[in-house]
């Protein structure tokens, strides 16, 4: 690798990627949404004491629209794949550079054998670890930062994104949210903290106070932020079913 190669940072390679894909289909989903008639309150009323999972989402939208939201919603998933993909390589080849970066501290030319059999490149990355170390420690720091960045925009836009879908959702019955509440007290603790963040990032977009030692009292909560513990405590139990 030529040192003026290395010397331009990664970042490039980032910012030429759908930086705001989330953005870009967030104002379509807003777009669609202030489209077309709605239906009669008293029919909103009704969708409310229904339990079938197909009427949550779009209570309140005319078939066309359900149909053009859920379209919209794969085009999503779909063309967002190989953004996902891009940024798992990003955090992959940084943890190859630091296993390698540790190695060449801890251990001698000699015996210095990379974990990672990836060919040229950890020559590359080896034998600029060795001649100038400063320069890799530094282009390192840029290159995760730029992706740090990115990490934390895609998911503020994920989270906008879905608190906009999840708005469309019909309200919540009281059954539903006591059978809410006993799920999410049934989690486990690492998935208790994704609770936590769920609740704290809405209060946060809500303007509301939020103490996550407090638990939420869900009979005073919104129906966006009921649904989105709702999906996620969904998500959780098709995982655990998966599970070996």
């Amino acid at each position: 690798m030529p040192k003026r190669t290395a010397e331009t940072c990664p970042s490039s390679e980032i910012q030429r990627s759908r930086g705001d894909t989330f953005g870009s289909y967030r104002s379509q989903v807003a777009k669609l949404l202030s489209l077309g008639e709605r239906i009669s309150h008293h029919d909103q009323q009704q969708q409310a004491n229904e339990r079938h999972s197909e009427s949550v989402i779009g209570a309140g939208m005319s078939n066309v629209q359900k149909d053009n939201l859920n379209v919209l919603l794969r085009q999503c998933v779909r063309n967002l794949t190989p953004e996902v993909d891009q940024m798992q390589e990003c955090v992959r080849s940084l943890y190859l550079i630091s296993q390698l970066g540790n190695k060449c501290q801890s251990s001698s030319p000699s015996d210095f054998v990379p974990e990672e059999t990836g060919g040229a490149r950890e020559d590359d990355i080896q034998l600029l670890m060795r001649s100038d170390p400063d320069m890799v420690k530094n282009i390192t720091s840029q290159y995760s930062n730029v992706l740090l960045s990115k990490l934390d925009n895609m998911q503020q836009e994920l989270e906008r994104l879905l608190d906009d879908v999840v708005a469309t959702c019909r309200p919540m019955t009281r059954g539903e949210i006591r059978e809410l509440q006993k799920s999410i007290k049934e989690l486990p603790e690492r998935n208790l903290n994704r609770v936590a963040e769920i609740v704290g990032n809405h209060c946060i977009a809500s303007g509301k106070d939020f103490n996550d030692k407090v638990i939420v009292n869900l009979d005073q909560a919104d129906k966006v932020m009921l649904w989105r513990l709702h999906f996620y405590v969904g998500a959780v139990k098709s995982a655990q079913k998966l599970a070996p």
